[in-house]
């Protein structure tokens, strides 16, 4: 699939520059429309103050909020600028959830966000974001890890791979990726999979088809499949991990595999995931 459309993820945060940055690189290369899309998600209730109080406090929080969606404008707008993007649109939702986010996200390729550590409740939605986007966009997430600086055109891939519907997903949302990628190991973890199903060996043929230079290797020792899948990255120097997100969203909460969710606290390289 061609990446014509990507969204960014803005806010007020460290992480910001460096993942504008990589995703303006990225719209470049690809000739893509960058959306940079600024949110900003804080549990806020001025009546707990009174009245009067808390409408001072709320409009001090709009204030603040209004200006530093103006700054991320700007260095949003300049990146852009200098990069010499044909396309490129800049928004800003303040709300209550993530679900703003999702919707710009449907009309998109790719969605770029970052992992960060919760040290604020701002931290804490923002970490929850990869997999709350992941289960219930509809496109593949880009995820950056706190220490990523640069261009993202990954040579080393790994593909975290089970014989499942988000495992497909994954590795077909990002065909031209592998397709450019000079070395692309397909990682099968756990017990010999069943008859009926879909073994690597098979998904490897398909991706040779499609011109594809992989190799298979399987892992059926004991070691929980996210241990190993993270292990096996940092062994062959993986500056990619493509990977299907298992579990589902619910009402409230988001209900994720053990092995999704150890990826997702733990990489340290980009991944990639769809659902």
């Amino acid at each position: 699939m061609q990446t014509k459309t990507i969204v960014v993820h803005l806010e007020n945060a460290a992480l910001c520059p460096a993942r504008l940055a990589t995703a303006v690189d990225m719209a470049s290369r690809h000739g893509a429309h960058l959306t940079g899309l600024f949110m900003s998600i804080e549990e806020f209730d001025g009546d707990v103050y009174g009245r009067s109080r808390g409408r001072g406090l709320r409009g001090a929080r709009q204030d603040r909020l209004t200006q530093e969606s103006g700054q991320a404008q700007a260095d949003f707008e300049a990146a852009c600028s200098a990069a010499g993007l044909a396309s490129y649109r800049f928004t800003t939702e303040i709300g209550e959830d993530e679900h703003d986010l999702e919707v710009h996200a449907r009309a998109a390729d790719l969605l770029i966000v970052s992992d960060v550590q919760e040290r604020t409740l701002e931290d804490r939605f923002v970490r929850g974001l990869p997999e709350t986007l992941a289960l219930s966009s509809g496109l593949p997430v880009l995820v950056l890890p706190q220490e990523f600086e640069g261009s993202f055109d990954p040579k080393t891939v790994l593909v975290a791979w089970k014989s499942s519907r988000e495992a497909v997903r994954a590795v077909r949302d990002n065909l031209g990726l592998l397709q450019a990628a000079d070395q692309v190991t397909i990682l099968s973890v756990g017990n010999a999979e069943e008859s009926g199903q879909l073994p690597a060996d098979q998904i490897l043929n398909f991706l040779t088809r499609h011109g594809v230079k992989a190799q298979v290797r399987h892992d059926y020792g004991d070691t929980a499949p996210g241990k190993v899948i993270l292990a096996t990255a940092e062994e062959i120097g993986a500056d990619a991990l493509i990977m299907g997100a298992h579990g589902h969203p619910s009402w409230r909460n988001l209900v994720l595999g053990n092995t999704t969710r150890h990826v997702l606290r733990h990489h340290r390289m980009p991944l990639l995931l769809s659902h």
